[in-house]
């Protein structure tokens, strides 16, 4: 059961131009591709990484009742903006609110088996047989409603098509493929939950930031709320050896991290590498705090110092791949 279809009036486009954004802040949280590991990850034996994410995910799914706010930001054909989310779920029941500061425009998806609720449209509400049919009925937008809380707990969705999974040396999910989504997470040292997410389907691309988690295995796994881009990669670069990149390289080669290192702008690259030689995203470690939101003249200096520290680590490595090609395929 969906929403009947309401034709288009020159009135009905304004309602729709809202809710159009709505879907875009909600499509935000079900994109992001295999992004940022912690500084200092720890690399397990194979058997331990796959045992500790069953547990994980056991941990998870035992638990009904879970809620997150954060914020988010979204870009999808050359159009993109920012605002504050908060999801709550209880057992089968979901609600979101979202805000966007800058238009000021507020909206509530609430919902549950075989019936859903959207509320801030100019004209009242609308209901529905579910979030997605309801979604896609006000606004022409295909949201996967029923996913997204899986996803953001960096589970594949239950019910869904065949999801793959590629781990991150400690076990946990480094990306989710599921739908035509791929869905990326950045974890903090210890935890059970993501603290960020950056997901990505055809041109549209979404960041989420959780700034505190409530009710799940690790409500303190998320990096405080007022640390900024700026502390963050501060903190990021604290504990690499800038003078001495290759050095780091040495000591990741002995623990069997062979990964590149990524900085991020409009896009993830690793510098020091040709076009060719650049890996997939999930193949990379990104240094957090890097993007293309520009904080700041000390976060543009900090930026420059891990582009800088990237390219001769990444050219380091080249040498090491060139002068070991049994172990390039590792």
């Amino acid at each position: 059961m969906s929403a009947a279809r309401i034709a288009p009036t020159p009135r009905a486009a304004a309602r729709l131009a809202g809710a159009a954004a709505l879907a875009l802040l909600l499509g935000a949280c079900a994109s992001q591709p295999g992004r940022r590991s912690p500084p200092a990850e720890t690399v397990v034996p194979a058997a331990d990484a796959a045992a500790r994410e069953t547990a994980r995910v056991a941990r998870l799914r035992g638990q009904a009742d879970w809620s997150l706010n954060g914020r988010i930001a979204v870009s999808n054909a050359g159009k993109g903006g920012s605002g504050r989310i908060e999801w709550s779920q209880r057992d089968a029941a979901f609600e979101v609110a979202l805000s966007a500061p800058v238009t000021r425009q507020s909206w509530r998806l609430s919902g549950g088996p075989g019936a859903a609720r959207l509320e801030g449209l100019d004209g009242g509400s609308r209901e529905g047989g579910d979030a997605a049919a309801l979604l896609r009925e006000a606004t022409g937008w295909e949201i996967p409603v029923a996913a997204l809380a899986d996803w953001l707990r960096a589970l594949p969705a239950q019910g869904g098509p065949q999801a793959q999974v590629a781990p991150g040396a400690d076990g946990r999910p480094q990306a989710i493929e599921q739908g035509g989504w791929r869905i990326g997470y950045e974890w903090p040292a210890t935890g059970d939950l993501p603290s960020r997410l950056d997901a990505r389907r055809d041109g549209a691309r979404v960041r989420l930031i959780v700034d505190q988690w409530q009710g799940g295995a690790s409500d303190a796994s998320a990096p405080p709320a007022e640390e900024s881009q700026t502390e963050r990669l501060q903190r990021e670069l604290s504990q690499l050896d800038l003078a001495d990149p290759a050095a780091d390289l040495r000591r990741n080669i002995a623990q069997g991290d062979l990964r590149p290192i990524g900085v991020c702008g409009f896009a993830c690259l690793a510098p020091g590498l040709a076009q060719g030689e650049q890996p997939k995203l999930q193949a990379m470690r990104i240094l957090s705090g890097t993007g293309d939101v520009i904080e700041g003249e000390r976060h543009q200096r900090l930026i420059e110092q891990a582009r800088a520290y990237a390219t001769a680590y990444n050219r380091a490595l080249s040498d090491w791949r060139r002068a070991h090609p049994s172990a390039a395929g590792r």
